[in-house]
């Protein structure tokens, strides 16, 4: 991952953006490109030590932030300077479990981190941004398996469900206050959690990319100009979006 990796293609000078799940996968590539555009970012993880990595790259800031805690994301949001300008969510993630195998508590872990992880830190985002009457534009990322089906990832796919649900409601009921919430789709990605996967089930990534139309599953780079592109104020009249980036994925046979 290197910021050659992907193109910029509008300006973030002198804007702040808070990035969730930004130590890895999208969400470093997010803050790399980000940082790039001129953005001031906040390279936010539970993984402290992968945060400071990337926000070292970039000259950013890293903040260790717990989602499924709500002091933690308060911590979060009042440590900063001002409301941010966006807020791109990507820590999210699961193992994988038969639907059988699916316990109460593991059902639980997934809606706490997947679905209260961005509600969390939308929530605490867009209290500050109203406080200080500051337009906000945050992007979530959430995940084609939303819509199913989804072996062995039956609690993932129903708290994405639950995320992508949200992004629609709190879009309707910010919109007054300048506030736009979005949704990036993405199909299969290839990151360091999903690499940990198909390294020990190589066949689950050869059945993938055979169905895919583009004949390769995704890079975190792929979605980079979707991100750019939802969270830059140029941008102000798209909110309540579900964007699709997936290679093709959904439309398969």
């Amino acid at each position: 991952m290197n910021s050659g990796q992907h193109r910029t293609f509008l300006d973030y000078t002198d804007r702040l953006v808070v990035v969730t799940g930004g130590g890895s996968g999208i969400g470093a590539t997010a803050s790399l490109a980000l940082a790039d555009a001129g953005a001031e970012v906040i390279v936010a993880d539970l993984d402290f030590n992968a945060a400071t990595m990337v926000a070292a790259r970039i000259g950013g800031t890293a903040i260790a932030v717990d989602v499924c805690e709500r002091s933690s994301v308060i911590s979060l949001f009042t440590s900063l300077a001002r409301s941010p300008d966006a807020l791109l969510t990507c820590a999210g993630g699961a193992s994988r479990c038969p639907a059988l195998d699916v316990d109460d508590e593991l059902m639980f872990d997934s809606l706490q981190l997947n679905t209260g992880g961005f509600w969390r830190c939308a929530q605490e985002a867009a209290r500050r941004s109203i406080a200080e009457r500051r337009p906000l534009a945050i992007a979530h990322v959430a995940s084609s398996l939303y819509a199913g089906p989804a072996p062995g990832l039956s609690h993932f796919a129903a708290a994405k469900g639950a995320s992508t649900s949200l992004v629609r409601c709190l879009a309707q009921e910010w919109a007054a206050h300048g506030i736009r919430v979005n949704a990036i789709i993405p199909g299969p990605i290839d990151t360091p959690a999903t690499a940990r996967v198909w390294d020990e089930h190589p066949e689950i990534r050869a059945a993938i990319e055979a169905r895919m139309p583009t004949g390769r599953v995704g890079r975190t780079a792929d979605l980079i100009p979707i991100i750019n592109w939802l969270l830059h104020d140029s941008t102000e009249w798209v909110t309540g979006s579900l964007i699709t980036v997936d290679g093709g994925w959904s439309v398969a046979p």
